[in-house]
């Protein structure tokens, strides 16, 4: 079954990819010249807190697709479900999360030494993540992505606006930063909409309780696995900085800098591609699954390759226009070297990860996540114990290489249980 002609299909699909990137390509200029300035202006052990901090308040983001994202957008694509309740459950939870976030990374950033009111701010930008998540998944899934770059711009425009003002006014980056975040991701909350605000306003209380079958059976298994896959692909940034200091995270954190593009386009993506697939599955359109498989992945495969290209070109060139002479180039190159084969291993399995979290497969990207996490986590204290820093990123490359064995093998079990009976399997034994 098709919903949709080949030719019309791509060219939609091109121009909705290119509305789903836009906005992301303004965060992710933010994020890097909030990164870069950092990396430039202040010490190693100053841009290692960040560096940090950052990676955890990002987990929020991963936290909030698996709790609230994903079984929102899968829902909604099911007529059997009862839509508004759902939102409702969800939403409700999702306004718990925050409120229980705030405080917590708050008391983080104290403890790693940002002064009060950076710490308080640091607090609010991890609260307004998650509720910013949650509204990005609510767009997408009622086919609203012109709110979501909107959003984005939002937070684009006000991070960069604040930061730069409280930076000409004397603050140093460090104190520039975190309200500067703070500030932008309360733009981005306001940008969604009235729709989206008057959702966090009045959450219904009754409707929490819903959220449990949710949680049963989808939510649970998505918290495992993006708690395993947070331990994969940052256990190096958190057992560097627990174990040694901040200031050893700062090379391999810098030599990440110049492919964070790459996460940024990826996630917009997914978001952009899960309900899709949600939809398409829902119908039975089983030649747009396998399509929608095929280019996704070769969509990211062109942000890859541009990225490195990229990167590769400031480094053979003018390392020193990112890099401060403090930084051995040797040790970047051999970073950014690790970080794009890293990447790409991850790209290859997102297509896959979006089909099983469509289809509501979310227990055996748990297990995927658990197998990797375990592999990543011995590798990098081993790494810790024997060698430099830098080499942890290769550590977590096996975590990764092993997470895209089993995702590749669920994908299989997937289509031989649910996806044959439509005759899909030849699209996604191409996909695979």
């Amino acid at each position: 079954m098709r919903l949709t002609e080949p030719g019309r299909s791509y060219r939609a699909r091109g121009r909705r990819y290119m509305l789903a990137a836009a906005g992301p390509i303004g965060v992710a200029a933010t994020n890097f010249f909030l990164s870069f300035s950092m990396l430039r202006l202040d010490t190693p052990d100053a841009f290692g807190t960040f560096s940090f901090l950052f990676a955890a308040a990002l987990f929020t983001i991963a936290l909030s697709a698996a709790l609230f994202g994903a079984p929102m957008q899968a829902h909604h694509a099911d007529a059997a479900v009862d839509r508004t309740m759902t939102v409702a459950s969800v939403a409700a939870a999702a306004v718990v999360g925050a409120a229980i976030a705030g405080p917590a990374f708050a008391l983080l950033g104290g403890w790693l030494g940002l002064m009060p009111v950076a710490a308080l701010c640091y607090g609010a930008f991890a609260m307004l993540t998650i509720l910013r998540c949650l509204g990005r998944a609510w767009c997408f899934a009622i086919e609203r992505p012109w709110a979501v770059t909107l959003s984005d711009a939002s937070y684009a425009v006000v991070t960069l606006g604040t930061f730069a003002g409280l930076s000409v006014g004397g603050a140093v980056p460090e104190r520039a930063v975190y309200p500067a975040l703070a500030l932008g991701t309360a733009a981005a909350v306001a940008s969604l909409g009235g729709r989206f605000a008057a959702l966090l306003r009045r959450p219904r209380w009754a409707a929490l309780r819903g959220y449990g079958a949710i949680w049963q059976s989808q939510s649970r298994w998505s918290l495992l696995g993006v708690t395993a896959t947070e331990a994969t692909a940052n256990a190096h940034i958190y057992l560097l900085t627990l174990l040694a200091g901040p200031a050893t995270v700062a090379p391999v954190a810098a030599s990440a800098l110049l492919l964070r593009p790459i996460n940024v386009i990826q996630n917009a993506l997914v978001e952009y591609e899960r309900p899709q697939i949600a939809r398409f599955l829902s119908a039975g359109a089983v030649d747009d699954v396998g399509r929608s498989v095929r280019l996704f992945r070769a969509v990211l495969l062109v942000v890859w390759a541009g990225s490195v290209a990229m990167a590769a070109a400031i480094l053979l060139v003018s390392p020193t226009l990112i890099f401060p002479a403090s930084y051995d180039p040797i040790i970047v190159r051999i970073g950014v070297a690790l970080w794009s084969g890293v990447s790409l291993m991850i790209l290859w399995q997102v297509p896959l990860n979006v089909l099983l979290q469509a289809g509501g497969e979310f227990r055996p990207l748990a297990h995927a996540g658990v197998v990797a996490a375990v592999v990543s986590v011995g590798g990098v204290l081993i790494v810790i114990a024997l060698a430099a820093p830098i080499w942890t990123i290769a550590a977590i490359g096996l975590g990764w290489l092993a997470s895209m064995v089993v995702v590749a093998r669920a994908a299989r079990d997937f289509r031989q249980s649910r996806l044959s009976d439509f005759g899909i399997r030849p699209a996604i034994d191409a996909a695979a």
